[in-house]
């Protein structure tokens, strides 16, 4: 974890950068260019945020839950770790 730490970037960060952000739990970003001037140069991940705001079941990318009594056997370990690092 990164808790605390600030990170700079010349742009704005994508999606994906943004999801890496919160899960280290960086506090603060400072940015140079915007999303506008981001996309102005091709990068463009203004579908992204719209797709996000959809429901799961209406969303670009088909999301579908398959055999959750086989992920509930990795929550239950994962859970019940005596070590495990807290998110």
């Amino acid at each position: 974890m990164l808790l605390g730490c600030t990170i700079y970037t010349s742009g704005a960060p994508c999606p994906m950068c943004m999801s890496a952000i919160y899960w280290s739990r960086i506090g603060t970003v400072y940015y140079s260019c915007d999303w506008k001037a981001t996309q102005e140069i091709g990068f463009d991940d203004v579908f992204q945020y719209d797709d996000f705001e959809k429901p799961p079941d209406r969303r670009s990318i088909t999301l579908e839950q398959l055999l959750p009594e086989l992920g509930a056997t990795s929550y239950e370990a994962w859970a019940n770790k005596p070590d495990r690092h807290p998110y």
